[in-house]
């Protein structure tokens, strides 16, 4: 989505988050690499803007992307110590043989906000994507002014002989 404002191109995008219930904060910002409890990432479920969200990977049966954390090699288990992987997509309850403890996937894990992980839940939310001008506090024509004076003022400009 493209919109004009004050003279700025800014950019809204759709994007998924990791926000806390208890204290609203945004915890997690979900990207495009994040895993999901399918154990495949963002990027192989589609386009979030779009609306599409469950998996394209051939043979997964997940239906819709459900955010898992996860830290290069370390990922969150459930109570049961089973993976995510270990939990069906669909209905998110252990797959693992023998596993009678599990009925749904549920973290003991707390997060950086004090505030256990049962406590967050995924939301799409629209950010506004600001320009390099914005950031600086500038409006756009006055971001480049002061850069290489000389090659707009043409008063400065010496022509013929030397």
């Amino acid at each position: 989505f493209f919109f004009i404002n004050m003279n700025t191109i800014a950019t809204k995008k759709h994007c998924l988050a990791w926000i806390c219930n208890h204290c609203t904060t945004e915890c997690f910002p979900i990207r495009t690499e994040s895993r999901c409890i399918c154990g495949h990432r963002l990027k192989e479920h589609g386009d979030v803007s779009l609306g599409a969200t469950s998996c394209k990977s051939s043979r997964c049966s997940c239906k819709s992307f459900f955010y898992i954390v996860a830290e290069g090699a370390w990922v969150l288990r459930c109570r049961c110590k089973h993976k995510h992987i270990e939990h069906d997509p669909i209905t998110h309850k252990c797959i693992k043989t023998g596993c009678k403890l599990c009925h749904k996937f549920d973290s003991p894990w707390v997060c950086n906000c004090n505030h256990p992980w049962s406590e967050h839940t995924q939301h799409k939310i629209e950010r506004v994507a600001k320009t390099l001008e914005e950031l600086a506090g500038l409006a756009p024509q006055e971001a480049y002014s002061d850069v290489a004076p000389e090659v707009n003022n043409y008063d400065m400009i010496k022509r013929g002989d030397f």
